[in-house]
């Protein structure tokens, strides 16, 4: 009979589980073997639901009334009349599975029976921060008009701009700095030699105040676009974290680089540039993407609409044929949230489309429930993606 009431609790816990939408796929399966146990079970089923999808919180059993037939049940079962037995279980299981249903919502709404009020998912706050050669963070923000620190560099911020320009004296030893974008920011920063760099959220770029020797060279983590400023004479590398390097001289072009993607991506818009992986150099053109398979070492070379690939920085996401769960790890650098999926096919749909970056996210999950064909469910910050 323990094992009866242990089981009844478990039960409970599946079906509030249910309701609230954070119900696994082996919690389903569990529930889903109980209803077709017996007629009794889907009707007690039916009623809690339609209970709770009307926003009613008065169940029938309250707590006090539950332990007074917990203690007749604990009377009773000590007889041994079976029919007696049977006829108080299963109204003491009743009581049981409502009153415990009736409690991990209220305490999943705000532990004491109040409606707590969702909080919706926004879009990320924060400033994008400079760190100086010395190791002094700098938050950049609009008010903000020169930085100092730096002996050999004039340093002006305006607006979402920083901009280096070069001193006419030799440069004695080369110094770094480093520009760092939170989620959801966007910063544009200006080099030294007239190089302009656009990074997208998530994003960091170390490189020298000034250029000196014969390279350019910068060391990009996460994505930027890139307009680099011609110099013959003094090749542009960009170098990111899993020795992955483009060679330019002058050109557009776009990189990303995220740690945690499978896959870094350079797509070009104009000139030419030569991407050096740990096995070949491969030389792309305008409107040509090379992806480079981290975990498997391997590339592709594609032909693609190279415009789609930095509409970012024009505040749009534009997808064209993108696996869900790609589009929903570019959504996460941009609003606060949590993702999960209730199966791994439903990482793999695919989806075409754009989005503005400044829309709501409730725009956007409505956008991709239509086109998609997912249904998703969102609690706090946490969004749930499954199959319609």
């Amino acid at each position: 009979m323990k094992d009866d009431l242990i089981g009844t609790f478990k039960i409970s816990r599946l079906v509030a589980a249910d309701l609230t939408g954070s119900l696994d796929d082996s919690g389903r399966r569990e529930l889903d073997a109980w209803l077709r146990e017996a007629d009794e079970n889907r009707v007690i089923y039916r009623e809690i639901k339609e209970k709770f999808t009307k926003g009613k919180r008065e169940w029938l059993y309250s707590e006090k009334q539950v332990e007074q037939q917990l203690a007749i049940f604990h009377k009773y079962r000590t007889k041994k009349t079976a029919r007696v037995l049977g006829v108080w279980w299963r109204y003491v299981a009743v009581a049981v599975l409502l009153f415990s249903v009736a409690g991990i919502l209220r305490w999943q709404m705000d532990g004491e029976g109040r409606k707590q009020s969702l909080v919706p998912i926004e879009i990320a706050q924060g400033n994008a921060m400079l760190v100086l050669s010395t190791g002094e963070r700098i938050a950049l923000v609009d008010t903000l008009q020169t930085v100092c620190g730096e002996s050999s560099a004039d340093i002006q911020v305006s607006g979402q701009t920083i901009s280096y320009r070069e001193e006419n004296k030799p440069v004695q030893e080369q110094v770094y700095n480093t520009l760092v974008v939170p989620r959801a920011g966007e910063f544009k920063v200006e080099l030294a030699d007239g190089t302009k760099v656009w990074l997208n959220a998530l994003s960091e770029l170390r490189y020298p105040v000034q250029f000196a020797g014969g390279l350019r060279v910068v060391y990009l983590k996460g994505e930027g676009y890139f307009e680099v400023a011609s110099d013959s004479e003094k090749p542009f590398i960009v170098k990111t974290f899993v020795n992955v390097d483009i060679k330019v001289l002058g050109t557009k072009f776009n990189v990303s680089a995220y740690e945690n993607d499978v896959d870094v991506t350079t797509t070009l818009a104009e000139g030419s540039v030569e991407v050096i992986l740990p096995n070949e150099r491969v030389r792309i053109s305008p409107d040509e993407q090379l992806v480079f398979n981290k975990e498997e070492n391997s590339c592709l070379l594609r032909e693609v609409d190279a415009s789609i690939y930095s509409a970012w920085k024009n505040g749009l996401f534009i997808f064209e044929d993108q696996r869900l769960e790609q589009i929903m790890e570019q959504l996460k650098r941009w609003y606060e949230m949590d993702v999960f999926y209730s199966g791994e096919e439903v990482r793999n749909y695919r989806f075409s489309g754009d989005l503005k970056k400044y829309d709501s996210f409730e725009k956007i999950v409505k956008m991709l429930e239509e086109v998609a064909g997912v249904k998703i469910d969102i609690k706090g910050k946490c969004v749930t993606i499954g199959a319609k």
